[in-house]
C-alpha cells in the first residue's frame, strides 16, 4: 500500500486500523491468521501468507484481509470460489418434538443467534451438527424457512434450496443391555449416545445442488465389519457385538454439484471417550472409517457397505471436504503401535490438507490453542479449549482461505461467541451463546484446482 508515494509496512497500516502488532501470529506451513477469523494459505496455494512484520503486499485479497482485523467480520469469498462451513449448533433439546415446536415459527433466541452465527458466515454449503433431526424433516425445515433465510443481526438472510437430513443412530434402542445396568433401553441402550432417536443429528443445507441418486449413508455398518477394529477384548457380549453400529451419528458422502463440478462432503461426528466405556475406541474407528474410505483400490475399503447394499468406497480422485464434529480426540493416536491417528496417516499420505483455520477469539482465552473451535470450560482458574470441528479437503483443492468465526471482545458478532462468566465450573452450560463451539469456515477454489 502507497503511503505519501512509499510503501507502507505492515505494521503501519496497523496501527492506523488501531490493531496492535501482537496480533501477528507466528509463521506455519500451510496458513496463517490475518485478522479475528480468517486464515490465508501460503504457496502453493492461490494466496499467500502474511505477518504484520512484512511490508504490504500487492495482492488485493491480502490487503482486505487486514482491512477486516478490526471489524473481526469474515470476509467474503473471492468470486468463484466455495465457501464450506460446519457448526456444532448446540440445536437440541431433552424430549422429542421439542426443537420442532420452538422452531415452528421465528423468534427462539437460540434459533436466531445460531442463524445469525451461519448468516456471518455467508457459506454456500453448510453441515450444521449436534441438531435434533425427525423423519418428516420437520425440524431442518423450519429452521431453513424461519431462520437461516431471515436476516437478523443486520445480516442477510440467506437462501439454501438444498437440504439433506437422514436417520442417525443417536438415541435409537438396540435392544440390549450395552451398559450393563440390567435394564434394557435408554441412552446407554442406543445405538448412539441420546435421550431419544434423532437428538444431536445432523443437517447439511447448500445453495447447489445435491446428487441425491449418489449420496451414501452409512448408519447401518456393523462396527464388527471393521477389520482389526479397536473394540476392546470382553467390552461386549456375543449378543451385544452383533447389533453394535459403527457410527454413532452416521457417516454421509454427500455429491454436490458445484456448476458442472462435483465434491463429495464427507460428514461425520463420532463418538466422545466419554460417551460410554468404549467411547475413545469407537471414536478412532469412526475416524479410521474415512482413511479406509479413501483408500480404495488398496483393499482396505472391501468392508465398506453403504445402507442401499453398494460396497466399496470414494473412487480415486474424486474431490471431497471431510466434514464435522469430530471431536477433541482426532489426531491423537489411540496406540501408536496398532491404532495411530486415522487424521494424521491420512495427511501423511497426502490424501488430505488441513488448512489449519485460527481466530483470535481463542488465541485471547489461550495463546496455544489458537485453532480451538470449543470452550471445554474452566479449570483450575483458566480456560480449557479444544479443536473439535474440522473442515479437511482433499490435496486436490485449492484451499485460499479459511477462518474460525470468534471474534474478540467489542468486534462485530462478538455477542455470539461469548464465553462462560470468570469463575463458571468446567462443562457449566453458557446461557448467552447458541454453543460452546465456533464455526468453522474453508474457501475453495475449484476452477484452480483442476476439478472435473
Amino acid at each position: 500500500m502507497l503511503i505519501g508515494g512509499a510503501l507502507a509496512p505492515a505494521a503501519a497500516l496497523a496501527a492506523l486500523l488501531g490493531a496492535p502488532g501482537a496480533l501477528a501470529l507466528p509463521a506455519a506451513p500451510a496458513v496463517h491468521s490475518s485478522s479475528a477469523t480468517a486464515s490465508v494459505a501460503a504457496a502453493p496455494h492461490r494466496v499467500s501468507s502474511m505477518d504484520f512484520g512484512d511490508s504490504l503486499p500487492s495482492n488485493p485479497d491480502l490487503l482486505r484481509q487486514m482491512m477486516w482485523i478490526k471489524s473481526g467480520q469474515v470476509p467474503a469469498a473471492a468470486d468463484g470460489d466455495l465457501r464450506v462451513a460446519t457448526f456444532s449448533a448446540g440445536l437440541s433439546r431433552s424430549a422429542p418434538g421439542g426443537l420442532a415446536e420452538d422452531l415452528s415459527e421465528p423468534g427462539d433466541a437460540q434459533g436466531v443467534q445460531v442463524a445469525e452465527t451461519v448468516q456471518r458466515a455467508a457459506p454456500d454449503v453448510v453441515l450444521l451438527t449436534d441438531m435434533d433431526v425427525d423423519a418428516g424433516e420437520e425440524v431442518a425445515q423450519s429452521f431453513r424457512t424461519n431462520y437461516l433465510a431471515v436476516g437478523t443481526g443486520g445480516q442477510r438472510g440467506i437462501d439454501y434450496p438444498h437440504m439433506y437430513v437422514s436417520a442417525v443412530n443417536r438415541g435409537v434402542d438396540t435392544g440390549a443391555d450395552l451398559d450393563d445396568d440390567g435394564i434394557i433401553g435408554g441412552p446407554g441402550d442406543a445405538f448412539g449416545p441420546g435421550e431419544f432417536a434423532g437428538q444431536h443429528g445432523m443437517v447439511l443445507y447448500s445453495k447447489y445442488p445435491l446428487d441425491t441418486d449418489g449420496i451414501r449413508t452409512f448408519h447401518e455398518l456393523p462396527w464388527t465389519a471393521m477389520p482389526d477394529n479397536a473394540i476392546p477384548e470382553g467390552a461386549y457380549s456375543e449378543l451385544e457385538l452383533s447389533v453394535l453400529r459403527l457410527s454413532s451419528t452416521s457417516h454421509w458422502d454427500i455429491p454436490i454439484d458445484v456448476d458442472g463440478q462435483t465434491v463429495h462432503l464427507l460428514a461425520a461426528q463420532p463418538s466422545r471417550a466419554e460417551d460410554g466405556p468404549t467411547g475413545a475406541e469407537r471414536h478412532h474407528d469412526e475416524m479410521r472409517f474415512w482413511a479406509d474410505y479413501l483408500a480404495a483400490g488398496t483393499g482396505q475399503d472391501e468392508y465398506i457397505v453403504d445402507d442401499e447394499g453398494r460396497p466399496g468406497g470414494l473412487s480415486t480422485g474424486d474431490p471431497f471436504v471431510l466434514a464435522g464434529d469430530f471431536g477433541p480426540l482426532t489426531g491423537t493416536a489411540l496406540d501408536d503401535s496398532d491404532h495411530p491417528s486415522a487424521v494424521a496417516g491420512m495427511l501423511e499420505a497426502d490424501l488430505i490438507q488441513d488448512p489449519a483455520p485460527v481466530s483470535q477469539g481463542a488465541e485471547n482465552l489461550d495463546e496455544s490453542e489458537p485453532a480451538a473451535t470449543e470452550v471445554l470450560g474452566r479449570e483450575d482458574g483458566a480456560w480449557a479449549l479444544a479443536r473439535s470441528d474440522y473442515l479437511l479437503p482433499s490435496s486436490s483443492i485449492t484451499a485460499s482461505a479459511s477462518g474460525v468465526f470468534w471474534p474478540v471482545p467489542g468486534q462485530l458478532g462478538s455477542q455470539l461467541t461469548r464465553v462462560n462468566a470468570p469463575g463458571g465450573e468446567l462443562g457449566e452450560p453458557n446461557e448467552t451463546t447458541p454453543s460452546e463451539h465456533r464455526l468453522v469456515w474453508t474457501d475453495l477454489d475449484l476452477a484452480g484446482s483442476g476439478t472435473d
